[in-house]
């Protein structure tokens, strides 16, 4: 299945596509990934059992593993 992400965006979809960002630099940007507790913050002052609970936290659900996370509110009242 093809999808024609110009039509789906409409009218916007040049200046979307299109867009270069000038305000942040891609060097300052810490993106995702297996590795993310090692590399970002392995080097910091947090204590062992916080990257431990950070590295579990991304090592659960359906994105285990990627260094996406998504909390969702309960539906438990």
């Amino acid at each position: 299945m093809s999808l024609d992400i110009e039509s789906l965006l409409g009218a916007d979809a040049k200046a979307l596509l299109d867009h270069k960002c000038k305000t942040i630099p891609k060097e300052s940007l810490h993106l995702p990934g297996p590795d993310y507790v090692d590399r970002i913050y392995a080097l910091s002052d947090r204590p062992t059992p916080v990257l431990k609970s950070l590295q579990a936290l991304l090592d659960n659900g359906r994105l285990r593993g990627t260094g996406y996370v998504s909390i969702l509110p309960s539906t438990r009242d």
